[in-house]
């Protein structure tokens, strides 16, 4: 707390009282790592995210799984979270604590540019950013963007406020993050050069041809008269990648492996399996219609404003609107692009939305009739949501006759909503019935965005249901454990020590028996030996193992059971996340003799050991 605290009486704060937004800062923080951490560590890892977390075993234990440590392109994960590993024992939750703190962090970054954003924009901003559900549920997977994101926005934010050893500090860890940082640094690099272009042109009266002698113009971080120490945000910078990407020169691997950031950059240019470029528009839609209404109210709006000469030629949010755009131009374009990419987009887009927000926020009294019609509003989205349920469940009976009709229901919903702002605003004014229908779909759009963040964080997290996880998800982990630990109790009076051979081999299923002792990976099956467990997968052929052993199948990978962008029945999908999938499995198989009257029947057909 006391370093929340600190951070925000950096951001041009009185540090002798705590003014109201400052308390409002920190209890959306509380809001945002408690969001993070909950059951943080109750969804298994998937084959992607045990890659990461096996990296920093090594790092933890460098003999528990290979000798030496391998580090990826992505050495402050893996240092950092070994470090964790070597202090309390690998485990999910640790495994993803870095990410989650690095994504709850972030909602203290809108404080550092609140003079420019202003406090309530700051404010909206913080708030976005604590609830968005692609960046809570991002938050929540080892690897990934988000540790980039963070670091790199903030050691911008820190270097804004003219703190150029935390810049630099930042900035270092931010380039340990991994490949994530180029994509983040070139969409808003771009941005940035473009922003400054059009600022130029607009400063010498060419791009805009504006009446008004003296235009205001967008301040750009770049104009910012005080920062100027970039040789002691450099050597910051570099001190840190020395030291943090060496975990203090503890492992010089970790220097190598952030050589590798740039070469594995450039491979995901190459044809590879990256997501489906329109899921990613999909995902959008879907997840955050909030903020993407909003910020395109506001664009128009001022679009609206500036042809009737209302205001001047220049967009205030000109950066983060052509960062918008140019980082989904970059993430649809990149090969080997993930869903979980957006999030590069959805921090300006929370920017763009607040400062539409803003304009429709109540600064004098209430009219009572905006509040009676936001209500209405509020009422009618639930009619039309529960219409929607109905109608999937027809479609799903097969009584095609009533649906028509059905759809007929939503529209004259939506006509009555419509209908009832234009009345408000005949027979009040236009004001009162624009403040009542922005009203009433905040409410809904906020009711909306906690529903979706909930599922995709907590009820469904990194399911292929949802879009925010990278398949395929890891099926049914606990059960597995429980009946490996049962097994060894049974057989040796210990929970982690009985003698088991696999025959697979992925990083999901060695991260799940990382505890057990006595395992070993293998191509074959064994022969002259008769391990207690054996594991292959379900269409692995083994009819010799059914002599001598008993078998029982686990749901371990769990992949989406649709080809096209969004699965076959869109509205059952759109209200409770159904939708087709495909399960593949393992076999544990158990020795015989093992079970209470097993008799073991010696098989000499099986493959020997290496």
């Amino acid at each position: 707390m006391n370093t929340a605290v600190n951070l925000m009486n950096s951001f041009d704060m009185k540090p002798n009282r705590l003014p109201l937004e400052t308390i409002f800062f920190i209890l959306l923080l509380l809001l945002a790592l408690g969001l993070r951490f909950y059951n943080l560590g109750t969804p298994p890892l998937s084959d992607a995210e045990a890659d990461w977390a096996l990296q920093a075993l090594q790092v933890a234990q460098p003999t528990s799984v290979n000798e030496g440590a391998t580090i990826g392109p992505q050495p402050v994960y893996v240092l950092l979270t070994g470090a964790l590993f070597a202090l309390f024992g690998a485990n999910n939750f640790l495994a993803r604590f870095w990410p989650a703190l690095a994504g709850g962090l972030l909602v203290l970054l809108p404080g550092m540019f609140q003079r420019k954003l202003g406090r309530i924009v700051a404010l909206i901003v913080a708030l976005g950013l604590s609830l968005d559900p692609g960046l809570v549920a991002v938050s929540r997977q080892v690897g990934g963007p988000m540790m980039a994101l963070s670091f790199g926005l903030f050691a911008l934010g820190f270097w804004w406020i003219q703190k150029p050893i935390l810049s630099g500090l930042l900035l270092g860890l931010a380039i340990l993050s991994g490949p994530a940082i180029i994509t983040g640094a070139l969409g808003l690099g771009l941005a940035w050069v473009i922003t400054r272009y059009f600022v130029n042109l607009e400063r010498s009266k060419v791009f805009f041809t504006s009446k008004v002698q003296e235009v205001p113009l967008p301040d750009l971080p770049a104009a910012h008269p005080k920062v100027t120490n970039t040789r002691l945000v450099l050597l910051s910078a570099g001190i840190t990648i020395l030291l943090a990407g060496t975990f203090f020169f503890r492992y010089p691997q970790g220097l190598s492996a952030w050589f590798q950031t740039l070469p594995a950059y450039f491979a995901g240019w190459m044809p590879g399996s990256g997501a489906n470029p329109f899921q990613l528009i999909v995902a959008l839609l879907v997840y955050q219609p909030f903020v993407l209404i909003f910020a395109l109210v506001g664009i128009v709006r001022w679009l609206v404003r500036h042809s009737l000469g209302e205001v001047p030629g220049s967009f205030p949010l000109l950066l983060p609107l052509i960062w918008v755009i140019i980082s989904l131009i970059i993430i649809l374009l990149y090969p080997s692009r993930q869903v979980n990419d957006l999030v590069w987009t959805l921090v300006p887009l929370w920017i763009l939305a607040a400062a539409s927000l803003e304009e429709y926020l109540p600064h004098s009294k209430t009219n009572p009739i905006s509040i009676l019609q936001a209500g209405l509003i509020l009422v009618l989205s639930a009619l039309f949501w529960n219409t929607m349920i109905t109608t999937s469940q027809i479609i799903t009976s097969t009584m095609l006759q009533t649906i028509g009709l059905r759809f007929g229901i939503l529209l004259g919903i939506l006509s009555l909503g419509a209908l009832t702002t234009i009345l408000v605003s005949l027979g009040w004014s236009w004001e009162v019935s624009r403040n009542g229908l922005v009203w009433g779909l905040t409410a809904i759009f906020s009711i909306y965005m906690i529903a979706t963040m909930w599922g995709a964080s907590q009820l469904r997290a990194n399911q292929p249901s949802e879009l925010w996880g990278r398949p395929p998800a890891t099926g049914q982990v606990d059960l597995f454990i429980s009946t490996m630990q049962d097994l060894s109790n049974w057989s040796t009076g210990f929970s982690q020590r009985i003698d088991t051979v696999s025959t697979v081999d992925t990083p999901s299923l060695r991260w799940v028996l990382n505890d057990q002792q006595n395992v070993r990976f293998t191509s074959g099956l064994p022969v002259g030996t008769l391990p207690s467990v054996i594991i292959t997968r379900q269409e692995q052929e083994a009819p010799s193992l059914t002599e001598s052993y008993r078998g029982q199948d686990f749901v371990w990978w769990v992949k989406p059971g649709w080809s096209s962008v969004l699965p076959p029945n869109t509205i059952d999908w759109l209200t409770f996340r159904k939708a087709p999938l495909l399960n593949e499995k393992l076999i544990l198989w158990v020795r015989s003799d093992l079970f209470p009257g097993g008799i073991l029947e010696s098989n000499t057909d099986l493959l020997e050991i290496p």
